[in-house]
């Protein structure tokens, strides 16, 4: 068991003098301390340790000789290492590899929930119906056909197959079973999951497309009037609406699902981000994922920051190109049920200690909240790029 105490060491000391033994005792004594280390580690992340995450801290507590302590307690989850230097070193490696992959996993959960609303990949056994496969087969499966792989291993009913991407089958000792591919693009389930707005321009096949807004239109003077409303007096060089029918639907269930929840309709907040025009095509097409649109300020959590005051965006985060053009996101946001943030954060945290129930965002101050930041991609639609100088 992780936590588990190591057998303490036992010396007994013989000597001529007390000197001596004196002597002995504080040369052992300045050895332990020399060779002895407590590392702490801090991070939400641990909460979400599996239960072979915690199998592997039992390994490694039994290979190193160390005491490995395990405390999940939300936000303030943390592991504890004590032992040898090296050998503590050697596990405070190991750990934050650990707290990668779960960042990792919990990014590809992200991102398999995007693909869902867009591809379903399915299986047929014995000639009944197609049945779905789960959300992150599924994203695996569409992985490797968009980077063209002949084939690729899954697992249905827990029994493991190769997938022929060519051949739509997925085989195992002679079995066979069809495969089918579903781009709900081009079906009539894509629009009952969730309609695109009705004042959007035709996509025409495209899955992204932006529209300039015609200076003086009704949609125009409602994005100007956002973005000066506190005293902005930059030349407004375009208004771009972001039209991306993936990111949208995707935000629509996120939304749904808030509703259900969190039992109020009171979730969505328009915000402002502040990028350069090295990000613009990366959040038109994917949207605010943390790695390139949470570098702002990691001061309230290590997610997506999104300003109410549009000067602080347009001052501090909108970064001018070549011409002195700055490049600013009238973005909507699911801001939900929020609680204040700190630096250490890379999931919202828990409701309650008792709870597994998370924040949706986090804010710096929950009386007057001028910056939020979330954690999740979904919860936010770039709406409006608006280019300025």
């Amino acid at each position: 068991m992780v936590g588990e105490e190591i057998e303490p060491a036992v010396f007994q000391l013989c000597g001529e003098t007390p000197q001596d033994l004196s002597e002995a005792k504080e040369m052992i004594n300045n050895f332990i301390i020399r060779e002895h280390l407590t590392i702490p580690i801090h991070d939400p992340a641990i909460a979400y340790f599996t239960r072979e995450d915690v199998e592997m801290l039992n390994a490694m507590q039994k290979e190193l000789t160390v005491s490995i302590k395990l405390e999940r307690k939300g936000q303030d989850s943390v592991v504890t290492m004590e032992g040898l230097t090296r050998d503590v070193h050697t596990a405070e490696s190991r750990v934050r590899d650990m707290i990668r992959k779960v960042e990792r996993n919990e990014s590809k959960k992200r991102e398999a929930l995007m693909i869902r609303t867009i591809i379903k990949w399915q299986y047929q056994e014995n000639g009944q119906r197609f049945e779905n496969f789960d959300m992150l087969t599924n994203f695996d499966l569409e992985q490797a056909f968009q980077n063209q792989q002949p084939s690729v291993k899954i697992k249905i009913n827990n029994d493991e197959y190769e997938a022929d991407l060519v051949s739509k089958e997925a085989k195992r000792r002679g079995i066979r079973i069809k495969l089918n591919r579903v781009d709900l693009e081009d079906t009539a389930e894509a629009a009952s999951q969730s309609s695109l707005p009705s004042h959007w321009e035709n996509m025409k096949g495209n899955s992204v497309i932006l529209v300039k807004l015609k200076a003086g239109s009704k949609e125009y003077t409602e994005v100007e009037k956002e973005f000066r409303r506190t005293g902005l007096t930059f030349k407004i060089i375009e208004i771009e609406r972001v039209q991306n029918s993936a990111l949208w639907r995707n935000y629509m269930i996120k939304m749904n699902e808030l509703e259900d929840k969190n039992k109020h309709k009171n979730n969505e907040r328009r915000l402002f981000h502040g990028t350069g025009s090295d990000t613009t095509d990366l959040i038109n097409n994917h949207g605010f994922n943390r790695s390139y649109a949470g570098m702002h300020s990691a001061i309230y959590g290590k997610g997506s920051s999104f300003a109410v005051d549009p000067s602080y965006s347009a001052k501090g985060y909108s970064k001018p190109d070549a011409k002195g053009h700055k490049r600013m996101y009238l973005a909507k946001v699911l801001v939900g049920d929020f609680t204040r943030g700190n630096s250490g954060l890379v999931v919202p945290p828990a409701k309650s200690s008792s709870s597994v129930d998370l924040y949706n965002s986090v804010t710096n101050d929950l009386n007057n909240p001028t910056m939020f930041v979330i954690f999740h991609d979904v919860q936010a639609y770039p709406e409006y790029l608006i280019t300025f100088q």
